[in-house]
């Protein structure tokens, strides 16, 4: 019996010890299936990106916007998606999201451009990441282009076209480095031929030509030193005793020599040192009446498209470094560079005009919307105020005149409870129940003399606010070709996840937007086409003096009424109050006046208007600051040099949202003249 009792045990032992090792082989089984699978999701994410080409390029565009070409190809299964392109990704603040919805199938190629705003760059020389979101915002492919927008460059390239290209070779400045859209590098000098010039440019910031005889180059070669220019390069001729060979080939550009005269002692006047060596200086003509001179450097300078182009009287080659090195020196060959730099439009906001653009207009359109619509607290104030004097001493009285002072700690909740209630309901009034904006276009009006001024982009700056938790975005107008935030306008704060500004595209229509964090926040934004509203033209008859200011009429020939306008002549500002469509006024007193003033530029000095005009209750402070807007944005796109410019701002304004929101638009209409 005991020996039974043994064999149905130890059966039972064996058969658990087999159940036990079987459900370890099926555990390890599922557990490595598992593992598989992990390692083959892991495989195919990691594999993601492989099955995506993205390439970017940067096209030739105005001065406005920043044209990314991406070129995307998929070698897997269909896709759809978003496209996203994130300029400023090294930042956890301040994000902006540009999207396009996308729909990709398997093994084609779609190619797009993504127009990004300038002043929505806030560093030129950050990386932009391109991604690949699927329908649920996970990102299946990504890759990331170092410096973009300057092409991943780590110097600046200069290249010398001479006879005497020895003579040249400091103008490296011994590896100091010269400032180019915000960022510092060092020059790389790279001697050219005419066998290699045409080839080279495209690779060039600076070219500097000094002591060769341009005549003998051809039309192609000029065409392409022309359109070089014009695309954002820095041209530098030296002329002196070589200036009628270096000029003879360079006579579109506006600039011809006279003469060249002795040298004489200290070209360089009482702020430098003498101990330069003489030399012949050419005496320049500027035929084209567009050149900007400085008669302590000797130079003639001008903007020429998007590109700049600096003459100077003397060879190059003859400004050799001295033997006995003299800071000045140094300082002098930078100042060389550094002023062709700041002529030329680099496409970003660090040249000078921009970076007044920048500073002045944040403290101008940052109040658009605020003029009409203070909020004022008065009456809650006067609630507030009331209700504590009658919870106090007052209820106390009346409740002892009634023989009821053991009422008074019962009455006190009944009236908190009432005061909340009251005051509740007044402030329903300063309640934002939906996305309110101001917009103000700017349009410059097409000179009637010129049949090559087509004008630039008109550009449309929004100020929006909500006060939704929740993200938020609006629909533009259908003539919108693009949009971005002016980020010199930001409000504070930043946010870990997702982005503060959104821009999305799909087909023709962008929308944009916020992911506030918090409640009642403010959006600057600056959207442009190419579709103008404006019609017509405003003339002049103007004169000004020291003594007079200005006097003479305007014309305002075009359908639109203007409830404020500006003349700026010879960089003064002058304001006035309305001009009808059709109408021709002689001008009297302004509304304002710079000449008063002494505050420089008329952009800086319509800041001070502003300020002025915020202790004026009986003036349309909201539509002043429109102006102002406007004001800002011509005096720095026209790059102001002198002369008249007249423009004025109206409420009849087609919207820039076409959602829904509550938006109040304005529209600057200019001529320059």
């Amino acid at each position: 019996m005991c020996m039974k009792n043994r064999i149905k045990t130890g059966k039972r032992l064996l058969a658990a010890v087999m159940l036990g090792i079987l459900l370890g082989v099926m555990s390890s089984v599922i557990f490595m299936g598992e593992i598989g699978l992990a390692a083959e999701e892991d495989s195919q994410e990691e594999s993601g990106s492989q099955l995506f080409d993205i390439a970017a390029r940067l096209l030739a565009s105005d001065k406005i916007t920043y044209d990314i070409q991406l070129t995307l190809t998929n070698h897997g299964a269909d896709w759809e998606g978003i496209v996203r392109v994130q300029m400023d990704a090294a930042y956890d603040f301040l994000c902006c999201a540009y999207d396009t919805a996308l729909s990709l199938p398997q093994g084609s190629t779609k190619q797009f451009v993504v127009r990004i705003p300038v002043v929505s760059i806030e560093e030129q020389d950050q990386p932009m990441m391109v991604s690949l979101l699927d329908q649920d915002g996970n990102v299946v492919a990504d890759k990331s282009f170092g410096r973009f927008l300057l092409n991943g460059a780590d110097v600046l390239f200069m290249g010398i076209l001479s006879d005497s290209y020895r003579d040249l070779t400091y103008l490296d400045m011994g590896g100091e480095e010269i400032r180019y859209g915000g960022i510092d590098f060092p020059i790389h000098l790279m001697e050219l031929r005419q066998d290699n010039l045409l080839d080279s440019l495209e690779s060039l910031t600076y070219l500097v030509i000094d002591n060769y005889n341009t005549s003998i180059l051809t039309d192609d070669e000029r065409d392409g030193i022309n359109q070089w220019v014009r695309d954002g390069g820095m041209l530098i001729v030296g002329t002196g005793e070589y200036a009628e060979d270096t000029l003879s080939g360079l006579l579109f550009f506006g600039v011809e020599s006279v003469r060249v005269n002795e040298p004489q002692q200290s070209i360089f006047g009482e702020d430098y040192d003498k101990g330069i060596e003489q030399l012949s200086l050419a005496e320049l003509r500027d035929t084209s009446g567009q050149y900007d001179t400085d008669t302590k450097s000797f130079y003639m300078i001008s903007s020429w498209g998007n590109g700049a182009v600096e003459f100077v009287p003397y060879a190059l080659s003859d400004l050799r470094q001295p033997d006995q090195m003299v800071d000045y020196w140094w300082n002098y060959i930078w100042e060389l560079l550094q002023n062709a730099n700041d002529y030329v439009y680099i496409l970003d906001q660090y040249n000078t005009q921009s970076h007044k653009l920048d500073y002045v207009i944040r403290n101008i359109f940052k109040s658009l919307g605020n003029g009409g619509s203070h909020m004022s607290f008065g009456v809650l104030k006067l609630i507030v105020c009331g209700y504590v004097i009658f919870v106090g001493p007052v209820l106390y009285l009346i409740l002892r005149a009634t023989k009821r002072r053991d009422w008074y700690w019962g009455a006190v909740p009944v009236t908190v409870l009432f005061g909340i209630l009251l005051v509740y309901f007044a402030g329903r009034g300063f309640e934002v129940v939906n996305t309110r904006v101001y917009s103000v276009t700017v349009e410059k009006l097409p000179d009637q003399e010129r049949a090559d001024d087509a004008g630039r982009d008109a550009v449309t700056y929004i100020h929006s606010y909500n006060a939704g938790y929740k993200e938020w975005r609006l629909r533009l107008s259908d003539r919108y070709e693009y949009v971005g935030p002016v980020l010199g306008n930001y409000s504070y704060g930043s946010i870990d996840d997702g982005y503060y500004y959104h821009v999305h595209r799909e087909g023709d229509r962008i929308f944009w937007g916020m992911d506030p964090d918090s409640s009642f926040e403010d959006g600057y934004f600056l959207a442009g086409t190419s579709q103008k509203l404006g019609t017509g033209s405003i003339l002049s008859d103007l004169t000004t003096s020291p003594k007079c200011g200005i006097t003479g009429t305007v014309t305002n020939r075009t359908n639109r009424d203007f409830a404020y306008f500006a003349v700026i002549a010879d960089d003064e500002l002058f304001v006035y109050d309305a001009l009808m469509a059709g109408e021709t006024v002689t001008l009297g007193k302004s509304l304002y006046t710079s000449w008063d003033d002494g505050y420089g530029t008329a952009m800086n000095a319509m800041q001070l208007c502003l300020s002025n005009y915020t202790r004026e209750k009986d003036r349309d402070y909201d539509t002043m600051a429109a102006l102002g807007t406007g004001v800002c944005d011509m005096y720095v796109r026209e790059n102001y040099s002198g002369g008249i410019m007249i423009i004025g701002v109206t409420k009849d304004w087609d919207k820039a949202a076409d959602d829904n929101c509550s938006e109040i638009a304005y529209g600057c209409l200019y001529a320059v003249q």
